[in-house]
């Protein structure tokens, strides 16, 4: 029952977030994604079998949900192309900026993320299923040589009233099911640089 519960909650704190999906969407997006791949440029940017898109997120404005006493978690969504994600991290200033985090960490299920740096996502199969609901890919929880978010850089940026501010820097790799047909599994990789607060201890 406590499982349950919990599980409740989650998926309680992860529909607010969705609330303001269309607040915090990303702005515009581009067909290649290679040009990003170390960039420090605030963007999302995947690629499948079936299609690419590099997302400019320079106006993307995320603010922290606390989901435990460890981690808080932002999300967005893009307009044009219909992909959400979920990013999770430590809720301490002081922690965030250590080095010993710029390693792999597990990619997980849609509404799944419990720890810091942990990242999920769900997109359409392709450019023309962008307004279809059950043609769209959901990531599926993993940690392997091709399953992976990869922290490669954390860099504070100023502080702000209640929080301070960092820029993160990943690249992921993940395999996605296919909402219609579970079977059905595509591998998804990509980067993004995200700009993210945190508590201030």
């Amino acid at each position: 029952m406590k499982k349950l519960k919990c599980l409740r909650n989650f998926k309680i704190i992860f529909s607010a977030l969705s609330l303001g999906l269309v607040l915090n969407s990303c702005s515009s997006d581009s067909e290649t994604s290679n040009s990003v791949a170390t960039s420090d440029a605030l963007h999302l940017a995947f690629k499948t079998p079936d299609w690419e898109r590099n997302i400019n997120c320079e106006l993307l404005d995320l603010n922290p949900t606390i989901i435990n006493d460890s981690t808080s978690i932002v999300s967005a969504s893009s307009a044009s192309t219909r992909e959400t994600f979920y990013f999770s991290y430590p809720n301490d200033s002081s922690k965030i900026v250590k080095a010993k985090y710029l390693k792999k960490y597990k990619i997980m299920s849609v509404y799944g993320n419990v720890e810091p740096f942990q990242f999920s996502q769900k997109l359409p199969l392709d450019a023309n299923s962008i307004e279809s609901l059950d043609k769209r890919l959901v990531s599926t929880e993993g940690f392997s040589t091709s399953e992976y978010n990869q922290v490669l850089e954390v860099k504070y940026l100023k502080s702000e009233q209640n929080f301070a501010v960092f820029r993160v820097k990943c690249k992921y790799e993940m395999k996605a099911y296919l909402v219609s047909t579970p079977e059905i599994i595509k591998p998804v990789s990509g980067t993004f640089t995200f700009k993210i607060r945190t508590t201030k201890n």
